[in-house]
């Protein structure tokens, strides 16, 4: 029987193929215009419907990596594999919540400095994204080591979080990622409603 732990960690997976995208999309849309500073201040001193996207999908991220990391307890003996999702759920905690500052500079509790606050939000955000690839890194690695020992999705998963952690560390093509995380979190939602038990990692 499947566990309500699982659904949840489904749904929030399923969710975030849909919403990522959608949201990511409009973001590099910003970056990549010709008037991208303009447009990345207008959106730190404005709160909108982007900026409760982002918000949620941050926690359906945390969902879908706390459930990976019960999946990795019960089923794959947790270990580093567990240890590390405990940790990109924490980075990826911490990098959402830097919608805090776009809400003190919006609703003008911070009127002083607004510029080196802004400046502060995209370093603190480039910083941590950087990290969350590192981790994740670690983590498809720490998954291919014992690759016999998993399901054909989770291969494809582990193969996968290489390739998107290869390029977002590139920078350059880490765009791409707005493809290729949203199939990630497909073939995880996949493993979440098949709740297969024959997924072992000693």
């Amino acid at each position: 029987m499947m566990s309500k732990s699982n659904v949840l960690a489904g749904i929030a997976a399923a969710s975030l193929a849909v919403l990522f995208p959608i949201y990511w999309i409009y973001a590099f849309g910003a970056i990549f215009s010709t008037n991208s500073a303009e447009l990345i201040a207008d959106d730190f001193l404005t709160l909108n419907g982007w900026d409760a996207l982002f918000v949620i999908i941050g926690l359906l991220e945390i969902i879908v990596y706390i459930g990976l990391y019960k999946l990795c307890r019960e089923q794959l003996n947790g270990g580093l594999s567990a240890i590390l999702l405990l940790i990109m759920a924490a980075v990826i905690a911490v990098f959402h919540s830097t919608v805090i500052i776009d809400i003190l500079l919006a609703s003008g509790m911070v009127t002083s400095n607004s510029e080196a606050w802004m400046s502060w939000g995209v370093v603190i955000s480039l910083s941590l994204l950087f990290f969350y690839a590192v981790v994740a890194f670690i983590l498809a690695v720490a998954f291919l080591t014992r690759l016999s020992e998993l399901s054909n999705i989770m291969k494809a998963f582990a193969f996968g979080l290489l390739v998107m952690c290869i390029l977002q560390l590139t920078v350059v093509f880490a765009a791409a990622n707005i493809v290729l995380f949203p199939i990630l979190m497909a073939l995880v939602a996949i493993q979440f409603f098949r709740n297969d038990h024959s997924v072992e990692i000693v």
